[in-house]
């Protein structure tokens, strides 16, 4: 079978597995579809590849009240996997995405969490996406020595993530920024909407989602946080979690969101932060 075929066919499964399945009867049923969906494309596609592979790990709630969090988070990331494969991967390895939910739950982000550091071929992860759930998993990753790109966190990361360096953090701010009636983002990056440089990336991530998830900050973080990932293989002494997280720790890099370089806290130097709430029609809209 030719690689066109070969494509087209994995595709077609993927489609047809929608067009097979029971239609959803409300956003719940969707969510669980939607969420199977994207778990069985990747891995229909891997099948055709010899490619070593790398995974990298994101934690994010994709059920309960902050789904909507990890929905525009996921297809950010597939979005940058899809595109770093196309170029052939990063040194010869092909990338791949292993996506867990954590609800937003602290007990369900360590679980979470563990079930990634038993995965040899996962390098690193991106998460969480709640400073509760980041907070509590966030001593697993480093007592592993699992470089972690903390998306939100409201704690000072603990010792084993400093000496080796494996904590790295892109929204610190006090637990109060968080408030638990709303749904509130603190990140490193503007809304990718009215940024300039990222009006590719925007038309791209759009094109992807079937219900109605549209970029946003979060996409952006996601999307820059991969990037990030990706740029720290390319430049790794060795492929190796321990090899990924010296070379973030020794890294220099600019995403279209801002640039990212860390203290040896595992801060951003010089960030800028930025808050957005999402309102009911899902809009950010920043507030600080």
């Amino acid at each position: 079978m030719n690689a066109s075929k070969a494509r087209g066919k994995r595709q077609g499964a993927g489609w047809r597995f929608l067009a097979l399945a029971k239609r959803p009867r409300n956003k719940v049923e969707w969510g669980c579809l939607l969420l199977l969906f994207l778990c069985v494309v990747p891995l229909a596609a891997c099948a055709a590849s010899t490619q070593p592979v790398i995974k990298i790990g994101l934690v994010a709630p994709f059920e309960g009240r902050y789904r909507s969090i990890g929905y525009e988070a996921i297809y950010a990331a597939r979005l940058a996997v899809r595109e770093i494969n196309a170029k052939g991967g990063v040194r010869g390895y092909r990338l791949e995405l292993v996506a867990l939910d954590d609800r937003g739950d602290p007990a369900q982000a360590i679980e979470s969490a563990r079930k990634l550091m038993i995965d040899p071929q996962v390098m690193a992860v991106i998460g969480h996406y709640r400073p509760d759930s980041t907070d509590a998993a966030i001593k697993d990753y480093c007592d592993g020595h699992m470089p972690l790109m903390a998306i939100e966190s409201a704690a000072s990361l603990p010792p084993a993530c400093l000496q080796p360096p494996n904590g790295f953090v892109l929204g610190h701010a006090a637990h109060d920024q968080w408030p638990d009636d709303r749904i509130t983002f603190l990140g490193s990056v503007p809304d990718p909407n009215s940024l300039s440089a990222a009006q590719a990336f925007v038309a791209n991530y759009n094109a992807i989602p079937i219900d109605g998830t549209r970029a946003g900050p979060i996409a952006l973080q996601t999307y820059d946080a991969m990037a990030l990932l990706f740029d720290a293989i390319g430049r790794a002494g060795k492929i190796d979690r321990a090899g990924l997280a010296v070379a973030i720790a020794n890294g220099n890099f600019s995403g279209l969101g801002g640039h990212y370089a860390f203290d040896q806290n595992g801060n951003l130097i010089d960030v800028r932060s930025y808050v957005y709430e999402y309102d009911k029609n899902g809009q950010p809209v920043l507030i600080k």
